[in-house]
């Protein structure tokens, strides 16, 4: 390890020194970590800002859209078959997902699947049904509406046709690995932890640069762990399964059908029923989402989240039922999950705070302004490096331990 030169050295400081990494291992660490945040932060910069929109990205549409999220009044005396009416005399593709009314957006949202071209977005559309009297409020084009193009911007780059969801679980890979290099190269000297997460005043600018990217990069290091794992989880789930199997051994994603339905012409239970029979399965929970039978799927699919729940998180497991006797074929509730299916089916809670209330969605939203932070201090001391030689390798080789690195490296 290399100390500042002219430093003096320090008594006790080569057993803190032995224990840290060998000096040519600590170099190739910190080369790799400025040559990958500098190659990779402007994807890392745009994915944690359009992340942190999205933590709150339906709050953000309702209040774009006012129109089409505020019903006549609080009373729900619509049903669901004549909401599927409403909708399908709007719209006549076919019914994907049917969204409840909730505090954030309290209609019936239903989402139609338009005909796409092969390997492109699914195209989809979305009507808006008045809880309290039935009425139309409108339909837009769900994917292309202001809040869902940034959150189309965030999970694909808008380059889903080019690899662009892959290329977004390869960024949180970087960011994993930018977080855990950062903070071996960060870890400070015995007694020296307070002073090496702040920033200090009248100092020069680059130990200023300096305090602030190690500072930044530890107030939001378990936050950008927690976003870089779970992103990588929803992108890459047969590269997670297998992992969180070594724990919780999770069931395989299912997608349960009637294997031997009732001879042809059996009439099909109405989307009353089905929702009356759903409501009697899970008595204590409240439909949050549901998805009728497609030609893959003969059965329907209802999402549950507890009563009073913040409706961030959308649902906490589904059921499936039979279309034509409202039994239940699959129990995937939360409440009959092994842990490891609990963690991939709510993956999406933890990856934008919702998972911990509304204190866990703040944390995130200011966790995704974290990487613009590292990649300017980032750039700057690499700037500065390559004007000022070794200046900057040798404030960050030699920690905080001297007194010249202390005083905030004022002779630079």
């Amino acid at each position: 390890m290399h100390e500042t030169i002219g430093a003096p050295r320090q008594a006790g400081s080569a057993p803190a020194r032995s224990r840290m990494l060998p000096g040519h291992v600590r170099r190739w660490l910190l080369w790799g970590h400025r040559w990958f945040g500098l190659i990779g932060g402007i994807l890392l910069v745009l994915i944690g800002i359009t992340g942190s929109f999205i933590v709150f990205y339906r709050e953000i549409d309702a209040a774009l859209n006012p129109a089409l999220y505020t019903p006549a009044g609080p009373q729900q005396t619509v049903t669901l078959s004549e909401v599927m009416r409403i909708a399908a005399a709007a719209d006549s593709a076919p019914i994907s997902t049917i969204l409840a009314p909730d505090r954030t957006w309290p209609v019936w949202v239903v989402i139609h699947t338009h005909e796409t071209q092969r390997g492109r977005f699914p195209n989809r559309w979305t009507t808006m049904v008045d809880p309290s009297n039935g009425k139309l409020l409108g339909r837009r084009d769900y994917v292309n509406a202001f809040a869902l193009k940034v959150y189309r911007l965030h999970y694909t780059l808008l380059l889903y046709e080019w690899w662009g969801k892959e290329l977004v679980g390869v960024v949180g890979f970087l960011m994993l690995g930018l977080a855990m290099s950062g903070l071996v190269l960060w870890w400070p000297r015995p007694g020296r932890f307070w002073r090496s997460v702040s920033v200090r005043k009248n100092v020069s600018l680059l130990r200023f640069v300096l305090d602030l990217h190690s500072a930044a990069g530890f107030w939001a290091l378990f936050a950008l762990l927690m976003i870089s794992i779970t992103g990588i989880g929803i992108i890459f789930p047969d590269v997670v399964r297998p992992i969180v199997g070594l724990l919780s051994q999770p069931t395989p994603d299912p997608s349960p059908q009637v294997e031997t339905p009732p001879p042809a012409g059996t009439p099909l239970l109405s989307p009353d029923a089905m929702m009356r029979s759903a409501q009697a399965a899970k008595p204590g929970r409240t439909v949050a989402m549901l998805n009728p039978p497609t030609e893959a799927r003969n059965t329907w699919r209802v999402q549950f989240r507890a009563k009073g729940a913040d409706p961030a998180v959308r649902a906490r497991g589904a059921i499936w039922l039979d279309p034509w006797t409202g039994s239940v074929v699959l129990d995937r509730a939360s409440g009959s999950m092994s842990m490891g299916d609990r963690y991939l089916a709510e993956q999406l809670w933890l990856h934008n705070g919702a998972a911990f209330g509304l204190p866990g969605r703040v944390l995130v939203f200011i966790a995704g302004f974290a990487p613009i932070a590292l990649f300017i201090s980032g750039v700057m001391m690499w700037l500065k490096r390559r004007s000022g030689g070794t200046r900057t390798d040798r404030l960050v080789t030699a920690g905080r331990s001297s007194p010249r690195a202390r005083s905030g490296g004022r002779a630079a």
